[in-house]
């Protein structure tokens, strides 16, 4: 809740719009291999991976640890705190290559990595105490790590007149409908207006291999 009123301490009347330009670079979940970044909960990320991977700075840190540790008067929470340095470790293995990562997560004394990249922390940030809560939802950022053209949803419509578009009920038992009567993937592609990822996803999605070999 505190998150919250801070961003609308923060950006005001401008939340409506900054939430539609949101919205408008949404990419169904179906596609979401199109898109060029990821914003994830650790939890919902584990057992995926990524190019390249974010982290935002509300994890427990190195030097929290010691502070607890040191506090006597504190009944420490071992399995809470077990809980935490787990989820960082989920974080930090879901990259295959470059990890952005805030320098009050950095080990000290860390080796030097080209795949580390540190990012400096705001003072008053790193100052900012933490509850330690187990199920938080820590957000994980997957950066491609090659620069490629943005997708624009007008240049993908002028080869398929309805991509990204929501599928239907309708559609969908379409869909099912020609999938039973073995239209190839291309036909499908070319008759819905959409990319043959985008047939393959929604037959993943329906379960149709599933239901109807």
């Amino acid at each position: 809740m505190g998150m919250m009123v801070d961003i609308v301490k923060e950006y005001g009347n401008e939340i409506p719009g900054i939430i539609k330009a949101i919205k408008d670079k949404h990419i169904d979940g179906d596609e979401k291999e199109k898109a060029e970044i990821i914003f994830s909960t650790v939890h919902r990320c584990k057992g995926m991976e990524y190019d390249a991977i974010e982290l935002v700075n509300d994890f427990i840190t190195e030097e929290k640890l010691e502070k607890l540790k040191e506090d006597s008067e504190k009944n420490l929470n071992i399995a809470k705190l077990n809980e935490e340095i787990n989820l960082l470790y989920v974080a930090i293995t879901r990259t295959r290559h470059t990890i952005y990562i805030p320098e009050t997560l950095m080990p000290v004394d860390f080796p030097h990595s080209p795949q580390i990249h540190v990012m400096k922390v705001l003072t008053d940030e790193v100052e900012k105490e933490k509850p330690i809560v187990p199920v938080k939802p820590v957000v994980a950022i997957e950066k491609k790590e090659k620069k490629e053209p943005a997708y624009s949803v007008d240049a993908m419509r002028e080869k398929h007149k309805d991509a990204y578009r929501p599928w239907t009920d309708e559609l969908d038992n379409e869909l099912t409908l020609m999938y039973c009567e073995d239209v190839k993937v291309k036909d499908m592609a070319t008759h819905f207006g959409r990319t043959k990822g985008a047939i393959l996803s929604r037959i993943k999605k329906l379960e149709l291999e599933e239901l109807y070999e």
